[in-house]
């Protein structure tokens, strides 16, 4: 099974996977590595290392960073330039809710690991929507007179 690690400033990846959990149930080779203030680099790179080692059983891992250039994605990209010549690790930055629901139903699939982080990209980029446009648009629609057909 691939690991996650979900990685990120404050607390957001605690409530991110505890938010998934109340919608899906346990999420298992889940793991989340908070930076909060006071927090040095180096403890946040040896809790990062330490989560994905203990959560590599083979297929790998992706670690989900809340921030592309923040200090959790710099220092999931420095492991990564370490072990992502083994393809076993993963690095995906702007981790959002349907992105993390959709990475625990993928691991049921025989995905290689690139393939998997690929997809949920897609994934969470497809599920950030302007809801309310949306309504605007549905409300003019339902406003407009009909086109008789001739």
């Amino acid at each position: 099974m691939v690991g996650l690690v979900v990685a990120s400033h404050g607390r957001l990846a605690d409530e991110l996977v505890a938010t998934a959990e109340q919608i899906v149930g346990k999420l298992p080779a889940v793991a989340t590595c908070n930076i909060e203030p006071g927090t040095s680099v180096e403890e946040l790179r040896a809790k990062m290392r330490q989560a994905v080692a203990e959560l590599d059983q083979g297929d790998g891992v992706i670690v989900m960073a809340d921030l592309f250039g923040g200090t959790p994605c710099k220092e999931s990209l420095m492991m990564c330039s370490e072990r992502c010549q083994s393809g076993k690790l993963e690095v995906l930055a702007g981790v959002n809710l349907p992105m993390l629901l959709k990475a625990n139903s993928l691991r049921s699939e025989d995905l290689p690991l690139a393939e998997m982080a690929s997809q949920l990209a897609s994934y969470g980029q497809r599920n950030i929507t302007c809801a309310s446009a949306l309504l605007r648009e549905a409300q003019q629609r339902q406003t407009q007179p009909a086109v008789p057909r001739t």
